[in-house]
């Protein structure tokens, strides 16, 4: 297997940085983009080993930095449409290296732009989500009070774990509808989430589950929080998106 360092471009001009794991054959069986969480990066252990391991199953594996991450990220200029767009980018680049079937991983922030993507992007093969929220607009409720909102989108701009958020993010929050774009995915799709997630409640993974319509599953890790910091969770759930998307690709 190979690694290789590349870029593409995004629609607002920014330079995507990302690595491609290739597997030993000249001919992958199908492809897999990669889709970090807000406070995360392409080069996180979970995507890494997901990118290593997917490449030995003879998958060509994307994982990349969206515009807000990375060294030369703007974290405040984050927004869910902004990430959407750079995962476009991204579809559109592995569709240059290969012309078979492509699936979707997404962590997090990274789970819910794969669903808003793959609502409009019709010819994905195969979905998984892992800790994805549903409902991302209800960040603003669980973080702030509504004098804090306010002066949000007054002043343009808040901070998150020391980090500055630009309003951008809050107007875009107001906008997005997931429950709506999810209904529209028809390809099959594997929610993984933990019961004690205490970033997004398990309830969404229920809820995410309800509204697709194509071949889906569920599968709740008993004990795993948001970032399936236990080994062993972290391991179950790895392995179960492994063997799903590679199902979905062959």
């Amino acid at each position: 297997m190979r690694e290789e360092n590349i870029s593409f471009t995004n629609p607002r001009g920014a330079v995507l940085q990302g690595v491609l794991h290739h597997p030993t054959e000249k001919n992958p069986r199908g492809a897999v983009i990669l889709s970090h969480g807000m406070e995360s990066n392409k080069d996180s252990d979970k995507l890494v080993f997901l990118g290593q391991s997917l490449a030995q199953f003879g998958l060509l594996v994307l994982r990349f930095d969206f515009a807000a991450a990375g060294p030369a990220g703007n974290f405040e200029e984050i927004t869910y449409r902004g990430e959407v767009a750079d995962l476009q980018s991204a579809f559109s680049f592995i569709g240059t290296r290969h012309d078979g079937k492509i699936g979707l991983v997404g962590s997090s922030m990274g789970g819910t732009v794969t669903l808003l993507f793959a609502a409009r992007q019709q010819d994905i093969a195969t979905i998984v989500t892992l800790a994805a929220p549903v409902h991302p607009e209800r960040f603003i409720d669980r973080l702030l009070t509504p004098v804090e909102v306010r002066h949000w989108r007054a002043t343009g701009y808040t901070f998150y774990h020391g980090r500055r958020l630009n309003a951008g993010l809050l107007e875009d929050l107001q906008e997005i509808d997931v429950p709506e774009a999810a209904r529209r995915i028809t390809c099959p799709v594997l929610i993984l989430h933990g019961d004690r997630d205490d970033v997004v409640p398990v309830e969404e993974a229920h809820e995410l589950h309800g509204y697709l319509s194509g071949p889906k599953k569920l599968s709740i890790l008993e004990g795993g929080d948001h970032r399936f910091s236990d080994a062993a969770i972290m391991k179950r759930a790895l392995t179960e998106a492994i063997d799903w998307i590679c199902a979905g690709l062959d």
